[in-house]
Formats: structure tokens, C-alpha cells, sequence
């Protein structure tokens, strides 16, 4: 029999990573989709409302992993109908797969959740797994309430992964195509004070991880996606700049990074805070990071 792996929110950026991943390896993939589609060779769509229980729910039976990265874009203003959408598309997902599993007569083997290193607080401090959560902010309080959901899910027959992901660097989109369009205009200096951190991980070592927490056996709990080397954003901006061959970037004072996130529809702390996590679990499990180092990473995503 073959491995199956289903995800949810296989449309959006990380998602699609693993579909394409996993469909070239010659897995069947089944992406829980608000549309679904005709099949595809292995790729299946099927759809889903990302809050309660269907048709999709059979797609679990039997499945080898199921991955859910369902989550509305946080590059948004944060307004009351926004945070409400953040918080229930996380929350409410993560609760239908539970009871879905709960209700399997053959389910999954591990279930791999996602969210977020912003159940930190903004910090310089570095953080591991052994940490215990200390952010009160909104980004906090969703990531809270999306672990507690997984925490609830009774699933005595499935092994479960809580990762806490860092900023997963992307060759198409993601958070470096706006830095390095900043770059080319001249604006490729430090954002803020240029102090807050930065905790990436390449697109590759993201995929490569979670094969890895796949097909490790016993690995259960809190996991950091997160680069083992995290950078102030100053740095960052001066990687990036080396890169593109820029010897010079202006900076992006507070105040004009709060107006171009009032003008762009986004919220300024997204860039002027930050958080420095790492991961212990994979530095004890001997996990090998493919791109450890940012200056390799960018220029394998850029050039």
C-alpha cells in the first residue's frame, strides 16, 4: 500500500510546498481545499469548510500523516473581523481534525499541526522548547488558543506534532519578495532599530523537517521550525543586500515603517518585533539543517 499524506490548507505557500514535494516522491496527496477539484495523477482536492465534519473526514482513514497549516493570512490590518477570521481559521481546524480522527477506524499515524514562534513575547532572549510561553499580545493569544485546540484533541492511535513555526523563507512570495523589492529601490537598510530577531528556516529544510518528524517513530510534543542561527533584523538586511549585489540600503525608521503598513494594509509590528528561537528537540534528535547558514539560504532563493 501506498503513503498518503493529507493536508490541510494545501493551497497556500507551505502547503503547496508539500504537495509538490511529496507528489514528485510518488505519495498519493489529498489537500483539503474549499474547492474541490478533478484528481490529478496522486494529487486529490476535496473539499472541506475548515470547521466541521464531512465527506473529507474518510480521507484520514488509513492516511499515513496528516499536516494542517490552515490559517488566514496575518499580513492584514488587525481589525476586529480580521483577528475574529485569524483566530477561528486556526482554532476551529484544528478542533474538526481532531474529532475527525477521534471518529476513524484506521486513522492517521501522526497528525503535524501548525503555529506560531509568536506565542513568545517580543524578545532577544533565546528561546527553546524547555520555555514556557510568555506573549499576552493578539498573535499570542490566537497561537494559545490553536496549541490549546491540538493539546484537547483526543487521538489515543495517532502520535501528534505541535510545531511553532519561525519565518519560513520562500522562493516565490513569502517575507523576503517585499525585502527584496526594498532592497532594489535603495531602501535595504534595518527596519526599526534593526535590533528585533529574525528566526527563519529555508523552504527546503522546512520540507525536509517535516519528512522527518513523518517518519521518526517516537518524536512527540512542542517542535521549533526554526534555523538553528537567527539574525537581527540589521543583519538580515545586510545578507540580503550582499546577495543582490546592493552596497547601500537607507534605513526604514519606525515611523515610516508604521506608515507604510497603515498605506499597504498590514501591521507595522509584524517587522519591528521579533523573536530568537531555536530548536533543542531537533539539535537532540540530531536533525542536519541543509541551509544552517542565511548567506547560503538567500542566495539559493534569489540568485
Amino acid at each position: 500500500m501506498s503513503n498518503r499524506i493529507v493536508v490541510a490548507g494545501g493551497s497556500g505557500a507551505l502547503g503547496s510546498l508539500l504537495v509538490d514535494a511529496y507528489g514528485q516522491a510518488g505519495w498519493k496527496v489529498v489537500v483539503l481545499s474549499r474547492l474541490a477539484a478533478r484528481p490529478m495523477g496522486n494529487l486529490r482536492r476535496v473539499a472541506w469548510d475548515g470547521q466541521t465534519l464531512g465527506n473529507w473526514v474518510g480521507e484520514l482513514e488509513g492516511a499515513t500523516a496528516v499536516v494542517n497549516l490552515v490559517g488566514r493570512s496575518i499580513n492584514t490590518r488587525f481589525t476586529a473581523r480580521n483577528k475574529q477570521e485569524i483566530r477561528d481559521s486556526r482554532v476551529l481546524s484544528t478542533a474538526a481534525i481532531g474529532d475527525a480522527i477521534l471518529r476513524s477506524s484506521d486513522p492517521p499515524k501522526v497528525w503535524i499541526n501548525a503555529g506560531g514562534i509568536s506565542i513568545y513575547r517580543s524578545s532577544a532572549v533565546l528561546r527553546t522548547e524547555d520555555d514556557s510561553p510568555d506573549g499576552t499580545d493578539f498573535l499570542a493569544q490566537v497561537s494559545r488558543a490553536w496549541e490549546a485546540a491540538f493539546a484537547q484533541a483526543i487521538t489515543p492511535k495517532t502520535r501528534k506534532v505541535q510545531l511553532r513555526i519561525g519565518s519560513v523563507l520562500l522562493s516565490k512570495g513569502g517575507m523576503l519578495a517585499p525585502l527584496v523589492k526594498l532592497a532594489k529601490f535603495g531602501l535595504g537598510g534595518p527596519i526599526g532599530n534593526g535590533d528585533q530577531y529574525i528566526s527563519w528556516i529555508h523552504e527546503q529544510d522546512f520540507v525536509k523537517l517535516i519528512s522527518w518528524l513523518i517518519s521518526d517513530r517516537h518524536l512527540t510534543g512542542i517542535v521549533h521550525a526554526s534555523n538553528p542561527n537567527p539574525v537581527q533584523n540589521k543583519d538580515f538586511m545586510l545578507a540580503l543586500r550582499k546577495c543582490l549585489g546592493i552596497p547601500i540600503g537607507l534605513p526604514n525608521r519606525e515611523w515610516s515603517t508604521k506608515l507604510g503598513g497603515w498605506i499597504i494594509g498590514t501591521e507595522p509590528e509584524l517587522v519591528l518585533s521579533g523573536h530568537r528561537v531555536v530548536s533543542k528537540v531537533l539539535g537532540d534528535e540530531g536533525f542536519r539543517f541543509d541551509f544552517p547558514e542565511l548567506g547560503a539560504a538567500l542566495h539559493n532563493l534569489i540568485v
